[in-house]
């Protein structure tokens, strides 16, 4: 992306959030392996309008799950952020699409058994018939 159309994108925040958001995607560009920035960046698209929620803009929402979705890729062992991100998808879509994102992540480590106690509990509060669940 030329840094015309990089300076242009407007990520859903203010002027300052895409800045900030704008600095740490560039930084991450050539850093890649960096995971303190791949945090910051994850904390800055938090803080989009106010704070992520189901009455956010589309393109704010839409940045927070781009942004999950590249450091999981860059990241996948890492089962605590997986859960962020089904937290985050339950909030805001649901529990179809947080089971979506818990599916991914246990495709993704297999043997993390943490996340695979997060995705049975969340299948256990979420289903109103837990039996077909536990069998």
């Amino acid at each position: 992306m030329s840094d015309a159309t990089l300076a242009d994108y407007n990520y859903g925040g203010t002027d300052e959030e895409n800045a900030e958001i704008r600095t740490l995607s560039l930084q991450l560009d050539d850093d890649s392996d960096n995971f303190e920035l791949w945090e910051k960046l994850l904390y800055a698209c938090e803080a989009l309008d106010g704070g992520l929620n189901r009455n956010s803009t589309p393109l704010a929402i839409e940045t927070m799950r781009s942004t999950y979705d590249r450091m999981l890729r860059k990241f996948p062992l890492l089962f605590g952020y997986w859960k962020k991100y089904a937290d985050f998808e339950f909030n805001i879509s649901g529990p179809e699409a947080a089971e979506m994102i818990y599916e991914r992540g246990c495709a993704s480590i297999t043997n993390s058994v943490d996340l695979w106690t997060q995705y049975c509990t969340f299948k256990l509060e979420t289903t109103h018939e837990p039996q077909p669940v536990r069998e």
